[in-house]
């Protein structure tokens, strides 16, 4: 399932670009920690892509505006997914800090879709 990691790929871009987002976590970013190991180790790195929004309302607001993105804490679908991980109280993350898991959808979709979300948030 390429399709998956291109989708995850195209979003953590487009989230790097944005001056309101920031803390922008995806392996197939050239910046990020373990992309170097990543590339040596993996033919495509998954889906996942992490971010961080101003703070815990900000990303409620997000979440409710995915139009494509269902909320979820299981990522065990095809389609895209996001959740708000500090609201669980398990992790020692930002309040605002997102989970987001690329599914299946057109990746040209799903971008716009996360930067609507982030334009009415």
């Amino acid at each position: 399932m390429s399709e998956v990691y291109e989708n995850a790929l195209a979003v953590a871009r487009m989230l790097r670009e944005r001056g309101d987002v920031s803390d922008v976590r995806h392996p197939g970013l050239e910046e990020h920690p373990a992309h170097a190991l990543a590339a040596r180790q993996m033919q495509h790195v998954g889906p996942l892509v992490c971010f961080t929004l101003d703070d815990a309302e900000r990303a409620q607001r997000f979440l409710a505006a995915l139009e494509l993105v269902a909320e979820a804490t299981s990522f065990g679908g095809v389609h895209s997914s996001a959740e708000r991980r500090a609201r669980w109280a398990t992790d020692e993350v930002a309040e605002g800090f997102i989970r987001f898991s690329a599914g299946c959808e057109d990746p040209a979709d799903l971008v716009a879709d996360v930067e609507q979300a982030l334009a009415r948030s």
